[in-house]
């Protein structure tokens, strides 16, 4: 059985503000493909309207393979509160965005042996325990440090994005 090492867990993210829901989602999914996390799974995708507001609650797991051993995984999960279309002003022409509070929570871990290589027979289940606490230790911390700087810059990309808004004078 594939055992998963904990890195992050539910860092936080919130902001109420002026954002491009299609944007961020397009700025997410690029920064995935560009950190050759191959699989962008939407797990979970929930739309309440009301009014003219919406409610959005998201769930998409990031995947990277980073051996036939391990693989890296980041998971955000966030709400969008009272969502609502506005138009704004920038440079004199009128653009179609989103306003609303944004609640997003990033966790990260990794799997070893995935693929239950090491799980089939006691006596290689023996020899992975080996390899996991002697052999493979520092390789494992090392990929836990490389996995927790990437989701620290996903989360600034994002923090970015939203902040962007502000920064041009839209609010």
């Amino acid at each position: 059985m594939a055992e998963k090492v904990s890195i992050q867990k539910d860092l936080k993210l919130k902001q109420e503000s002026i954002f491009d829901m299609g944007e961020l989602y397009k700025l997410m999914y690029r920064w995935a493909k560009q950190h050759n996390y191959s699989d962008f799974i939407e797990d979970e995708y929930v739309e309440k309207i009301s009014g003219e507001t919406k409610n959005l609650e998201i769930a998409w797991t990031c995947i990277k393979k980073i051996n036939d051993y391990v693989k890296a995984y980041i998971e955000i999960k966030f709400m969008v509160i009272a969502m609502v279309d506005v138009e704004v002003n920038v440079d004199n022409i009128k653009r179609k965005t989103n306003k609303g509070a944004i609640d997003m929570r990033f966790t990260s871990y990794l799997k070893t042996d995935y693929e239950d290589t090491w799980e089939s027979k006691p006596l290689t289940k023996f020899f992975r325990g080996i390899y996991d606490k002697y052999i493979n230790k520092e390789t494992i911390k090392d990929y836990k440090e490389d996995i927790q700087t990437e989701m620290y810059e996903f989360m600034g990309e994002v923090k970015s994005f939203l902040n962007l808004y502000k920064f041009r004078g839209i609010q």
